[in-house]
């Protein structure tokens, strides 16, 4: 017996869910960082080399 095949539109549609879960995954990745580096103080931003206002495209550079 053999597995049934998936239509081209089957197929479309499990690619796009699956690329919507995967930015919904990364928008939740993205402000669970900003939140955890928002919530250091400068001192500790500083001893990881990042400055306060370099924070959100840190984050966000790994997005794209």
């Amino acid at each position: 017996m053999t597995a049934p095949t998936h239509s081209p539109f089957h197929q479309r549609l499990m690619h796009a869910l699956r690329s919507w879960r995967r930015r919904v995954a990364e928008r939740s990745r993205s402000r669970t960082d900003t939140q955890n580096l928002a919530g250091m103080s400068d001192h500790e931003l500083r001893d990881l080399g990042i400055g306060r206002s370099q924070v959100q495209s840190l984050v966000n550079r790994d997005r794209f």
